[in-house]
């Protein structure tokens, strides 16, 4: 007779909302994403790349597939949700460009003609 294989359900969340953690840690956290966005926007994606990799570790969630955080922007709500970036609905309004959570995107998707 075969044994049977269980796996465990993952320990660690897949986001996390900023007011869960300390407010000096959020500040960081803001601090590093910005610096991300930053190289990010410079087309230094490696070093964007390892600051995602630094915020992931501390916040403790789950390291996303796509390894690339995002931050919930939703202009319907105050979210503080920051998620697998993969996951991100994004919608502009006028030439900026905003993204709601998969949380936001089900409970009020904006299209920016609001």
């Amino acid at each position: 007779m075969g044994h049977a294989v269980m796996t465990h359900a993952p320990t660690q969340p897949s986001l996390i909302r900023t007011t869960n953690l300390t407010t000096t840690l959020a500040t960081q956290v803001d601090d590093l994403l910005n610096q991300a966005d930053d190289y990010a926007d410079n087309r230094e994606l490696t070093a964007s790349t390892l600051i995602h990799a630094q915020v992931i570790h501390l916040i403790g969630i789950r390291p996303p597939a796509s390894g690339e955080l995002a931050r919930c922007t939703c202009q319907g709500c105050y979210c503080d949700r920051i998620y697998d970036a993969a996951a991100a609905r994004t919608y502009m309004d006028g030439t900026v460009e905003f993204a709601q959570c998969p949380y936001c995107a089900d409970e009020h998707p904006l299209t920016g003609d609001e």
